[in-house]
């Protein structure tokens, strides 16, 4: 956290003295929407069936809010590069065994940097991300709670497009790995806006 802390600093601060030398040409933004995540919460279940030999009930969320601040430097009419800061919103999930239950959740952030390539009003993107996933989960047996965090971090590629119209744009984005994780993949479906 501390190392994607600097690097957003550093981001920020080379950002407003590049927009300052630069500020006809660069452009920053802000995306909002939801982020899908597979949180494998049925394979999840199905092992505490077989480990404890009872059934398992369990429920989760399917998506949660992401947000996410950039910039936009363009290198050429049909071309430029993006750098952003995401932050997601939690993916929870319960499970009931008869006389205790249990539940996770999952959060990311990161940095990003794509390469944008642009045609008419259609983009385009391929790029990298650092990151991190955080997870939380407690366990109740018996009316006493247990609870354990853990936080992992990582690299992994990013690739998405969309419509950008007007200062305002609508998109997709896949990013891999997150946290480092191969198992952990989100999709970004947003809209935002650029000034």
């Amino acid at each position: 956290m501390k190392k994607i802390k600097l690097f957003l600093l550093i981001l920020i601060v080379s950002f407003i003295g590049v927009k300052n030398s630069v500020s006809d040409e660069m452009r920053m933004g802000i995306e909002g929407g939801l982020v899908y995540a597979d949180m494998r919460a049925e394979e999840t279940a199905q092992a505490l069936a077989n480990a404890s030999g009872s059934t398992v009930t369990y429920s989760y969320d399917e998506a949660t809010w992401i947000g996410r601040l950039f910039a936009d430097m363009p290198l050429s009419s049909e071309m430029s590069v993006e750098v952003g800061f995401f932050l997601s919103g939690s993916l929870d999930a319960t499970y009931t065994i008869s006389g205790a239950s249990a539940t996770e959740g999952y959060d990311a952030r990161g940095v990003d940097a794509a390469a944008v390539f642009k045609s008419d009003d259609v983009f385009f993107k391929v790029g990298m991300h650092r990151s991190e996933l955080n997870g939380n989960a407690s366990l109740t047996i018996g009316g006493t709670k247990y609870n354990v965090s853990e936080t992992i971090s990582g690299t992994g590629y990013l690739v998405g497009g969309g419509l950008e119209l007007d200062g305002s744009r609508l998109g997709l984005t896949y990013y891999s790995d997150v946290g480092g994780d191969g198992d952990s993949d989100m999709t970004m479906l947003y809209y935002g806006v650029m000034f």
